[in-house]
Parts: structure tokens; sequence; C-alpha cells
């Protein structure tokens, strides 16, 4: 190219910055007052926010014959074992896997000696059928 085909504006201003990678040139940037270069407005809310919001809200139920303020999700997971001890199959589909991932087993202290010396010579035996247990 040569320098007749740039007009001759462009050629002699130079950009007041360095122009390249996160830095685009003053020209194509959002101008003062563009509601588009804002970004999210502090506190906005997302999905997720309103859905925490739904299921913690109080809200009174008669538990165990008495009334008591619990929050929503109690609420509907009360119900659901409710159903559950009904016997809907649904209801118990859903109610096993949450205890499952949810309710630790109890421990039932430390494991008998018997118990643990029954494990060592099982698995004593099986290293020997293995051949890789060492004869001690």
């Amino acid at each position: 190219m040569t320098d007749d085909e740039f007009p001759s504006d462009t050629k002699d201003q130079e950009p007041s910055y360095d122009v390249g990678y996160k830095k685009p040139p003053k020209h194509s940037q959002f101008k003062k007052g563009n509601k588009h270069g804002k970004g999210r407005p502090c506190g906005s809310r997302n999905v997720a926010t309103y859905v925490r919001e739904a299921l913690e809200a109080k809200v009174t139920a008669n538990v165990g014959g008495k009334p008591r303020k619990v929050s929503k999700i109690e609420l509907g997971l009360h119900q659901l074992a409710n159903l559950a001890s009904k016997g809907d199959l649904k209801a118990i589909a859903q109610v096993i896997p949450l205890y499952e991932r949810h309710c630790s087993q109890e421990n039932d202290g430390p494991i008998p000696e018997e118990e643990t010396a029954h494990d060592l010579e099982t698995l004593r035996h099986y290293f020997m059928m293995q051949g890789e247990a060492d004869d001690e």
C-alpha cells in the first residue's frame, strides 16, 4: 500500500496510549452514558438467590400437633417423609437416596479384635494364594 491510499488525517493522529490486547482504540470504546457498558448492577440477584430465599422462607405449620415456624424446604422434607411412611413408592424412591447421602451411618465404636484378626488372616491367605506374601 502506498501513502496515497490512507486518509491524511488518520495518518497524522497517533493514539494517546498503546493499542493492543485488551486495549481498544478510544473511538471504539463504550461512551459515557451507554447503558450496555455498565456491567451487572450491584445487588442484583440471580436465580440461585431467588430459589434460596423461596425455600428458606419460614412458614407456620403444625409439626407434632404444635404450631412451629419451619422453613419451606424442611416442611417439604417432612411431607415427603410422611408420604414415604404411608407407602407411596415414588416418595420412597426419593427418600432413600436422600437418607443415604445426607445421614451418616452411626459409628459403633472400635472394631473388635476378633474381627480384625479374622480379616488379617483372610488377607494373609489371599496373598499366599497370589504368591505375593512373605511367610513370617
